[in-house]
């Protein structure tokens, strides 16, 4: 052993000369300095640094751990490169200070991880990320009485679970965000208030996901409010088993029709669906027929349904646009004129196999007047982004054209 380290490990009475067990509290001690150095207990203000000008500085690479109520008597903490924030437990840790309005408790421009901690205060957060390296993944944190919450912008991720807003609100996405997530999380929005914001400003590039959650949103709240603008992946909008209750609006902005939206196992709003529908109604375009047995698009200009969610609609088209592939019913039925006693075909073109499904090739024979009513035909498949489906017919009797005066083409996602 270093002389110099022995004399020091005598002194503090680190050693045993007799059996050498020196050694092991020698590595103790070096094993316990770097915690002690990197974690600093908060029992009392006094334990924070001073704060200068109204702001506490935390230092960078250091874990601050807060074992009981903190108030900051009017101060605010503004975080260094990987600070962290722990607490004892929600229900017993809290940071708040008395004093301070309209300036946020915490700010950031830096990862900041924060576990077991009540934040309280008029705005609670000011974190600003760099959209890239930063990145927010909180757990069992609270915001209790907070008028907002804050704003969060331009970070890689933010992931929160098991935590909860109690009478607070406004927390407001903004910038570039790639994965906005909450878990188990409870949210009990104050007067007034919306609990989470989405503005036209924001992008989120992969996901906004809440699942396992409940709102708690009262008159003249707002519990989820996503702008149309706000740009977000097809189907990247996720609620998924959500409890909303209380006599607010649940949500506002995009909503369970929009392509953006994934609802599903959720109570107190609609959840979304896949399907897509267009019609003719006394149509009198003629569908022209060149050639016997030879299938053609049926011609005439098609209406959509109003409640069509992740189809596009373009003339006798409906293409799916959801990003998750389903099973789908595939229904129609039409009615046609074309030479009396003519026997035409009907069936679904399918962009997967550039040809007509088989299950759903159908025929019908006009009567001596050349008119068919009625005409149904199904097909079940599975479709995926970008795959389209039209109606299409053809003539096995003659060379003589086909008009389908009427029809109703309809897609069901089968749960």
């Amino acid at each position: 052993m270093n002389p110099y380290i022995q004399q020091i490990a005598e002194r503090l009475g680190l050693i045993n000369p007799v059996n050498g067990t020196y050694i092991q509290a020698i590595n103790q001690l070096l094993y316990d300095l770097p915690l002690s150095i990197n974690q600093i207990e908060i029992n009392s203000v006094d334990d924070l640094p001073e704060a200068s000008g109204g702001t506490i500085t935390l230092d960078d690479n250091k874990t601050y751990y807060f074992t009981t109520e903190i108030d900051l008597l009017g101060d605010r903490l503004v975080c260094g490169e990987n600070t962290t924030i722990l607490g004892a437990s929600s229900e017993n840790t809290r940071i708040k200070s008395t004093g301070l309005v309209g300036t946020a408790l915490i700010t950031s421009n830096y990862s900041l991880p924060m576990r077991h901690i009540t934040l309280e205060a008029d705005i609670a957060l000011d974190l600003d990320g760099d959209g890239v390296t930063t990145a927010l993944d909180w757990f069992g944190v609270n915001f209790t009485d907070c008028t907002s919450v804050g704003t969060i912008k331009d970070y890689s991720n933010f992931i929160m679970a098991d935590s909860a807003f109690l009478n607070s609100g406004n927390l407001t996405f903004d910038g570039t965000i790639g994965t906005i997530g909450f878990d188990q999380c409870l949210f009990d929005c104050n007067s007034t208030n919306t609990v989470l914001i989405l503005p036209s400003t924001l992008t989120v590039s992969r996901r906004f996901r809440v699942i396992y959650s409940s709102f708690i949103v009262g008159s003249g709240e707002t519990g989820i409010n996503v702008s149309t603008g706000t740009t977000i992946p097809t189907e990247g909008y996720i609620l998924d088993t959500v409890n909303f209750a209380g006599g607010g609006t649940y949500l506002t902005g995009l909503d369970h029709t929009s392509n953006d939206a994934l609802f599903i196992n959720n109570r107190g709003i609609t959840n979304s669906a896949a399907n897509g529908q267009l019609y003719m109604q006394g149509n009198a375009t003629t569908t022209t027929v060149s050639s016997t047995n030879v299938f053609y698009k049926v011609s005439g200009t098609t209406t959509p349904s109003v409640d069509n969610s992740k189809f596009t609609h373009s003339n006798n088209r409906l293409t799916c646009d959801a990003v998750i592939s389903r099973k789908y019913l595939i229904q129609a039925n039409l009615a046609f004129t074309a030479g009396a006693n003519n026997v035409c075909e009907f069936g679904f073109y399918d962009s997967q196999l550039a040809g007509i499904r088989t299950p759903s090739r159908t025929k019908s024979t006009a009567n001596s007047g050349g008119r068919a009513e009625g005409v149904t035909f199904f097909c079940v498949l599975e479709m995926s982004n970008g795959d389209y489906l039209e109606i299409h017919a053809a003539n096995t009797s003659a060379v003589t054209d086909i008009t389908v005066e009427q029809l109703n083409f309809i897609i069901t996602e089968i749960k």
